[in-house]
């Protein structure tokens, strides 16, 4: 009952998140609904794709639509309501190993871009041992970030440190300034926030380059079947407003304001130097190696993981072709 009501509430968002278009603009763009699953600097390629028209550009109508977390999302693509959404690559192996028909066709965020943020008393990694960390989920990027850095300086999750989930980046941060943890892997904007709490930004986790598939673009692989070429234009369109992004920070800046609904200076600068500028990555080919570390992260509580290959849940031909092509190359020129 909970799946079909959650089904119901993304349908009804879907359906007053859909302006109607023109008769002149239904016949020339294909029209196509794309689902995020936050609101968070790492999925500003999309807000800037669409600001700067360049869906239009390449013949596509695109709906941008916030659903609550990446579990809602697969579960409306697999329902047949989105064709597209920019998640990371965690919640695609889960699906897939569940039987959904999920690829990753890119991903332009390649590494895990958050920032531990401590309790001011902690002044070291080494400093965690005995403590708690916090993480929205288990299984979520966030949890597999705050791994991974703790096994980098030798302390072992769930036996060295306490790992808890405590929601979203709010709850988090609440958490933390509330001493209820002792860290927390935080991305743009609550990081701003953590910083004017006072907390101590322990460590930038994205200089560890962990290859991670952190966020990118899924689809269905029967819409890819039978819609290759509206793929095709929806990546070079994307591709586009990532380039044009990087290039322009006050273009950058301006979009970033509007999705966050906030001028603050210190958050804009900070999402845009540490995510854009420093961490969307072209060409976006899918992160190989850090499917391989959801696999076997994974092994322990589905064992059909062990049968599987990351090439399993990915889909590059698209990026490829683009890439040998040189289309990638002229338009980062």
């Amino acid at each position: 009952m909970e799946k079909k009501a959650c089904l119901a509430l993304a349908a009804l968002i879907l359906m007053l998140a859909c302006p109607a278009l023109s008769p002149g603009q239904e016949e020339k763009l294909d029209k196509i609904r794309v689902a995020r699953a936050s609101d968070s600097a790492t999925e500003s390629a999309l807000w800037f794709t669409k600001e700067g028209g360049f869906f239009e550009k390449y013949g596509i109508s695109a709906e941008l639509i916030r659903l609550q977390g990446s579990s809602l999302v697969v579960s409306t693509m697999l329902a047949g309501e989105i064709a597209l959404s920019q998640i990371g690559a965690a919640a695609v192996v889960d699906s897939g190993l569940a039987g959904g028909d999920l690829t990753n066709v890119a991903t332009i965020v390649r590494n895990f871009v958050f920032y531990i943020f401590s309790r001011p008393e902690i002044e070291r990694m080494a400093d965690l041992k005995g403590k708690a960390m916090g993480t929205s989920r288990y299984g979520a990027i966030s949890d597999f970030a705050a791994r991974f850095a703790l096994a980098k300086y030798g302390l072992q999750p769930e036996k060295d440190v306490a790992i808890l989930q405590t929601g979203g980046p709010a709850e988090s941060v609440a958490a933390l300034n509330a001493n209820r943890i002792q860290a927390v892997a935080l991305t743009a904007p609550a990081t701003v926030r953590a910083r004017k709490l006072g907390l101590r930004a322990l460590l930038d986790i994205s200089k560890l380059e962990a290859n991670f598939p952190f966020n990118g673009i899924v689809v269905r692989r029967s819409f890819l079947k039978s819609n290759e070429d509206v793929v095709r234009r929806f990546l070079k369109a994307y591709m586009e407003g990532v380039v044009h992004a990087k290039k322009d920070p006050v273009f950058a800046k301006k979009v970033l304001a509007k999705y966050f609904k906030s001028d603050d200076r210190e958050i804009l600068d900070e999402s845009y130097e540490w995510i854009v500028r420093q961490n969307f990555t072209l060409p976006p080919y899918p992160a190989i190696p850090g499917l391989v570390t959801i696999l076997k992260a994974v092994e322990a509580r589905n064992p059909k993981a062990k049968t599987m290959k990351p090439e399993d849940f990915v889909d590059m031909r698209l990026v490829q072709e683009l890439d040998k092509s040189g289309f990638i190359a002229d338009i980062t020129k």
